[in-house]
């Protein structure tokens, strides 16, 4: 990439936004699982009802759109895209866990979802990538 189109995006960024797609699929996944077993006994009595299961199942879905939408800002380098991942990936990593110890048969799911969430909080604050979302050149000061 030559420098008339921005600095180059460093390695950490593009995992990064290959992670929140990860993610943003994995919670798409966790949501449907949830919508498709809320009317269970087992599930509907772990969240307190069908309807509460529902809406969590839709929540998580929605999360799971809005993280496709937000990495594909981060591949541009849009520092907006890297304060909402931020904010997306908390959430969803606090979901992750309130449905992993809620409903154990989505547990697989929602510990890689939980994992995916911290990968991607770590490798988004490096310096590597706040120079990048300023606009810096590798070697430049963030400050």
């Amino acid at each position: 990439m030559s420098d008339q189109f921005g600095p180059k995006r460093p390695l950490g960024v593009t995992i990064v936004a290959a992670l929140a797609i990860v993610s943003g699929a994995f919670d798409i996944i966790g949501g449907i699982a949830l919508l498709a077993t809320q009317s269970t006994p087992e599930v509907a009595d772990a969240f307190g009802g069908a309807a509460l299961a529902t809406t969590l199942a839709i929540v998580e879905i929605a999360i799971g759109i809005i993280m496709l939408v937000i990495a594909y800002g981060l591949l541009r380098g849009n520092a907006i895209s890297r304060i909402a991942a931020t904010v997306v990936q908390v959430i969803s990593l606090a979901g992750s866990i309130w449905i992993g110890i809620a409903q154990p048969s989505t547990l697989a799911t929602e510990i890689v979802s939980a994992l995916v969430a911290l990968a991607i909080l770590m490798l988004l604050w490096t310096g590597e990538a706040t120079r990048y979302f300023k606009g810096l050149a590798p070697d430049e000061p963030t400050s």
